[in-house]
């Protein structure tokens, strides 16, 4: 036992002597902080054991841990490295990092988190640690991912995060500030164009009835209705290993973590689209209300029989081995409620249905439902707009009852002593009654529609996008503008009443603090600033990304004179504040020029222009440079703008609307062009894909009395937003720090 016990010490938890990781390169400041004061660190500095590194803003840095794992080290970034015996962890506090964890044959390195602990060894992996929790993203290999007392095993191409509300991010965007992109543009651009070819397999017809629509349950929260996909999986199968023959990129990413698995992907697959030939053209997935959780099942028409064999022979159940526990009617109503404690899920095949569920319980709910015929859901309310979409012709359809669920979570909360407070009461968010998504396909054109909808006259936060208008600020951007954002508003003094009325928790003291900031910065927020504002808002990217991205903000303005005053007197308050090192002292300056006044503001600190902008025709244009405010107004004075253009009117959705209250746009190919002169060989490959694949999407908004709806024409998945801000940082380190600025 001595023995023993002295082995595992030095093997798992013995300290080792000496330094726990090496600075390779620091682009900016990067600063050790330690029990001895914090000192900026520099190439071949050492971090010793309960050292912690802190990047600045705009900040690069590498690692070289003595594993022979390298760790790069975004800006804003906090972390530290242990050792104990064999085993090394990386502790990141905040920030992202990007592993290449080393091979190793003995012990693992560790990345932890607030909430999670990676596992790891020989792989490339990304880690974000943020205020809403922890992501981690692999591009080669595998990791074991801890979180919540459950361990997930994350593949190459996929991601995972702690927190529902932080939803995956193109692994695109997750890579660009890292100096070793270079090496994963090829790749990634490689995933775009298969993703590309994958969206050219013809989307199944629409479905303009539904007879699993009538007999679901009356209480039912959620309803995901979607075609059998099953021939649409086999040729996506056969389109990505004909990519794979073609792309060595791609061959070196899936031999190195996926090639083991090809066979068993193949077979799945496989599966999948024997058994889809069994089901009829629609499957329904259905939250329904339970005691405890809500119970979650998936329904579809048999269409043949022979479903129940091919279950039990395909996926069979035992004890080593989760599985599927195949049921019929007898057998179910035979079973009891603690087979639910089996691993695996369970199916209950009908002679006319198949129902399958993680649930004992759940099945016999539906099966009851199934067996008593049609269930009134359809004729009520919430079933009555399902059934509305089906008449538009139902390709995906997504449904739920946000009323009822929002109604049951607050008598939890009530049940458990937790009441909402003011800020939630008053926000209007409570009112939300039904959310229904729709995605359809018509002789290969994309219709996408979102209608939120709630239970009376929106007010609160949920009344802040206005009534549909014309937007006048589309008139200050170009044709050729990469991106265009434009919002109306209602009244924004309206908004900083809203705000108030929410912050009621401590009336009395946070007026106490809005009075004191208000003050020193010798404005009134509601009155001098929203009260000078219209609603009418536009960012744009409007002209050339490099050397510096050409946006441009372009705000709606009632009192131009009152606004420019607040604006002075803020910016000569912080100049009076200002002090220490990271301190900026601004001033705005001004001149005339053709009967135009333009205004700059400057940091003193150092010498750079930080914006220039004027005031014409009702509205504040705001640019980095004079030369793209003045372009903006002969842009509005020629009428040659992106709101006249027919390329852009022809992406709008085609509907009955005239105007709507936000149109957000984007067409990032004459972005991904300029960029091409910073790369050479495969990186210029891969943008050129990127360009190839790329298409200009809109998405349109409407805000109506009692609700808000989105449309939009466009293939939405074939290049996102996100990826404009990837695309940029990978052109010139210095542009993004402007651009924050």
């Amino acid at each position: 036992m001595l023995v023993g016990g002295l082995f595992v010490y030095k093997a798992y938890w013995q300290i080792p002597p000496g330094v726990r990781a090496e600075v390779q390169s620091i682009d900016g400041s990067a600063y050790r902080i330690s029990d001895t004061g914090d000192r900026q660190l520099a190439p071949g500095d050492q971090l010793a054991e309960g050292d912690r590194l802190r990047t600045s803003g705009g900040a690069h840095a590498v690692l070289r841990l003595t594993d022979g794992s390298t760790v790069e080290v975004n800006e804003r970034s906090v972390l530290g490295v242990g050792a104990r015996g064999r085993n090394m962890t990386v502790t990141l506090d905040d920030g992202d990092v990007i592993v290449q964890a080393a091979k190793r044959t003995l012990g693992h390195l560790y990345v932890k988190t607030p909430d999670c602990r990676v596992a790891v060894t020989g792989t490339v992996f990304s880690v974000d640690s943020g205020i809403k929790g922890s992501r981690v993203a692999v591009l080669q290999g595998t990791v074991d991912v801890s979180h919540s007392g459950v361990d997930t095993l994350v593949n190459a191409g996929d991601q995972i995060a702690t927190n529902d509300s932080l939803t995956p991010a193109p692994m695109e965007q997750q890579i660009a500030w890292s100096h070793d992109r270079d090496k994963y543009l090829p790749l990634l651009a490689q995933f775009a164009t298969l993703q590309h070819r994958i969206m050219q397999i013809p989307f199944p017809q629409p479905r303009f009835t539904s007879d699993l629509l009538q007999r679901v349950p009356t209480d039912t929260l959620v309803y995901l209705s979607i075609p059998n996909l099953g021939d649409f999986l086999s040729q996506a199968n056969e389109i990505f290993h004909d990519q794979l023959k073609q792309s060595p990129v791609l061959q070196e990413w899936w031999n190195q973590g996926q090639g083991q698995k090809s066979v068993e992907l193949d077979t799945l697959i496989e599966k999948a689209h024997q058994m889809s030939q069994y089901l009829g053209d629609e499957i329904v997935i259905v939250g329904v209300k339970q005691t405890g959780n809500p119970g979650i099942a998936i329904i579809a028409d048999v269409k043949k029989a022979g479903l129940d064999n091919f279950l039990q022979s395909q996926l069979p159940f035992s004890g080593s081995a989760p599985g599927l526990t195949v049921f019929d009617q007898a057998s179910l109503n035979a079973a009891h409620l603690s087979d639910n404690e089996q691993r695996g899920g369970y199916a209950l095949i009908r002679p006319n249905e198949a129902v399958f569920s993680n649930s004992v319980e759940t099945l016999k709910l539906i099966n009851a439902q199934l067996n008593a015929g049609t269930s009134g859901f359809a004729t009520g309310d919430f079933g009555q707009q399902i059934s509305a979409a089906y008449t538009r012709g139902a390709g995906i359809i997504l449904a739920a009852n946000l009323q009822q669920m929002i109604s049951e979570k607050n008598a939890q909360s009530n049940a458990s002593g937790h009441r909402l407070d003011d800020a939630e009461k008053k926000s209007g968010m409570e009112d939300l009654r039904y959310l229904i998504a729709e995605h359809r396909e018509i002789n290969g054109q994309p219709e996408n529609n979102l209608s939120l909808q709630f239970s009376g006259t929106r007010h609160g936060v949920a009344s802040w996008l206005a009534a549909p208008a014309p937007i006048g600020s589309l008139e200050f951007v170009s044709p050729n503008a990469s991106v265009a954002v434009a919002m109306l508003s209602k009244d924004p003094k309206a908004i900083a009443d809203d705000l108030m009325n929410m912050a009621t928790s401590n009336k009395q003291e946070q007026n106490r603090d809005l009075k004191q900031a208000e003050d020193a910065l010798q404005i009134n927020f509601r009155d001098d600033v929203a009260a000078s504002l219209g609603g009418d808002f536009l960012l744009s990217l409007d002209g050339p990304v490099l050397p510096m991205p050409s946006w441009k903000a372009v705000v709606e303005v009632n009192d131009s004179q009152r606004l420019e005053q607040a604006l002075e007197r803020l910016t000569e308050a912080i100049r009076n504040q200002a002090k220490g090192k990271q301190a900026h002292s601004i001033v705005i300056q001004s001149e005339e020029a053709d009967g135009q006044r333009y205004y700059s503001v400057h940091d003193l600190t150092s010498g750079n222009s930080v914006a220039h902008y004027t005031f014409a025709n009702g509205y504040m244009i705001i640019a980095p440079s004079r030369a793209l405010v003045m372009e903006a107004l002969h842009i509005y004075a020629t009428g040659d703008s992106l709101a006249h253009s027919t390329a852009f009117r022809a992406l709008l959705p085609k509907d009955s609307s005239d105007n709507y209250s936000a149109v957000a746009y984007q067409n990032l190919t004459p972005v991904l062009t300029p960029l091409l002169s910073q790369f050479s060989g495969q990186s210029a490959d891969a943008l050129k894909q990127l360009a190839a694949d790329a298409r200009p999407t809109a998405v349109c908004a409407r805000g109506e009395e009692n609700r808000i709806e989105a449309a939009s024409d466009s293939r939405l998945l074939e290049m996102d937003f996100l990826t404009l801000e990837t695309l940029i940082n990978l052109g010139n380190k210095h542009i993004s720090q402007n651009v924050r600025e």
